[in-house]
């Protein structure tokens, strides 16, 4: 069987749920013993008494050609975890991971008299690390100047640099924190924003939306590391994410501190940049024929791994079959694993609408989690996903394209990464076995 080279077209830039009539009947199933069959022309069945109907067999098969695709960008709006940090990773190449975010007010505000601003620190709780490699790293923040928008779709690769406020820099800090902590400090040494916030006018305080109409958000930004680094899991969502203004008034040797807040009510987008310049798959980006007896998954934007399932147009001459169970199995190259590089919790599959090249996912994923599966099993070291439906759609010829693509689930708050077995690996590779009822 030759396998197809039709590429994506385009870039990858958002993934979109795909809404589907009708389910496949799991028939039969129960109610039969099972035999085995080699290959996809159902070598034995026309051996079978003229008079059985039905005959319900097995298949499986690990020649499933894999390759590395760049993604384009994800959706990015309004995340429940910001990512924030620079990591260079041996494998992966370089990632660097950024956002914006609104900052409003939690009620009307009311400084006093005569105030003066002693500092404004912008506080950033953190609920864990990827990476692992704990050191400093230098966090630029600066003010935006346009309104982040919930009616609008905002993706990762989100030209930022348009709409900030070039003239200010509001602050460049080191951030250095250890093992443990969760929370980080990053001081705002721009008088001007201190000003602005101190003696803001009570039009723009009244309420949450006067306020971001006034000061519409911050950039933080994160600055190249030279080795290693990590990415902070930014939870801006939490009460110990603020910005912080301590000040004086007309009480004296007495300090105060107003928090204008973060929260979910307020929006933000994460921004990611990668380079692959460094990575091991970097040539063999986007191509279909390689060598490579693995191939590789990132979130963040990052890359996805297609699955050619060159075997499967053949089942088409064999219709009418009903495909009762078809579970892919995607095994883990355990070297790429590390305390510093855990596993994403799941991954996802997404096939390519063949009119306009977007990616859409399958409708086996929009049965939840309990019916597709995709999470890890650390005793058999495989991902197991079930894609009944999408076997079945394409049989049937409703689909044109016999590819997926396999990526991190929520790729847009998360940056982990696996490796992946194929068939050119010594212990094998991705495998689908099923279950059919020929009629």
């Amino acid at each position: 069987m030759c396998r197809s080279n039709h590429s994506v077209s385009g870039l990858i830039n958002f993934f979109e749920n795909r809404s589907f009539s009708t389910l496949v009947l799991l028939l039969s199933s129960l109610f039969f013993t099972f035999t085995s069959c080699d290959d996809s022309s159902f070598v034995g069945l026309e051996v079978q008494p003229p008079g059985d109907r039905f005959v319900v067999s097995s298949y499986s098969d690990e020649i499933i050609s894999t390759s590395v695709w760049e993604t384009d960008s994800v959706f990015a709006l309004n995340q429940s975890l910001s990512l924030l940090g620079a990591m260079d990773d041996p494998l992966f190449g370089r990632l660097y991971a950024s956002f914006i975010t609104q900052i409003g007010v939690f009620d009307a505000v009311n400084l006093g008299s005569d105030r003066v601003a002693d500092s404004l620190i912008l506080y950033l709780y953190y609920s864990g690390t990827y990476g692992g490699n704990y050191g400093p790293q230098e966090i630029t923040v600066h003010e935006i100047t346009e309104y982040i928008d919930e009616q609008v779709s905002y993706f990762s690769n989100f030209d930022v640099d348009a709409i900030i406020y070039e003239s200010d820099v509001l602050a460049v800090h080191t951030i250095d924190p250890s093992e443990g902590d969760t929370l980080i400090a990053i001081p705002i040494t721009s008088t001007r924003l201190q000003e602005k916030l101190l003696f803001a006018p009570d039009t723009a305080t009244r309420s949450m939306w006067d306020f971001v109409n006034y000061f519409q958000g911050v950039y933080v930004k994160a600055d190249a590391v030279d080795s290693g680094g990590s990415i902070f899991n930014i939870d801006l969502n939490h009460p110990g994410s603020k910005l912080s203004l301590y000040y004086r008034n007309d009480t004296p040797d007495t300090s105060f501190r107003y928090d204008f807040v973060i929260n979910q009510s307020l929006n933000r987008v994460n921004l990611f940049e990668q380079d692959y310049t460094t990575a091991v798959f970097y040539d063999d980006i986007s191509r279909t024929a390689t060598d490579d007896s693995v191939f590789y998954i990132q979130g963040a934007s990052g890359v996805m791994g297609r699955l050619d399932f060159d075997f499967l147009p053949a089942w088409r001459d064999s219709m009418p079959v009903s495909i009762n169970m078809a579970r892919l199995y995607l095994p883990v190259d355990q070297t790429a694993v590390d305390e510093k590089h855990p596993l994403p919790a799941r991954i996802f599959l997404l096939e390519r609408d063949t009119d306009d090249g977007r990616l859409l996912r399958i409708a086996d994923l929009l049965l939840g989690d309990q019916y597709f599966g995709g999470s890890y099993n650390s005793e058999t070291g495989y991902y197991s996903l079930n894609i009944t439906n999408w076997v079945q759609s394409f049989v049937r010829g409703n689909s044109k394209d016999n590819s997926l693509y396999v990526g991190v689930r929520e790729p847009a708050m998360t940056a982990g990464r696996a490796v992946f077995r194929n068939s050119k690996h010594s212990l094998g590779g991705a495998r689908l076995e099923m279950t059919y009822t020929k009629h």
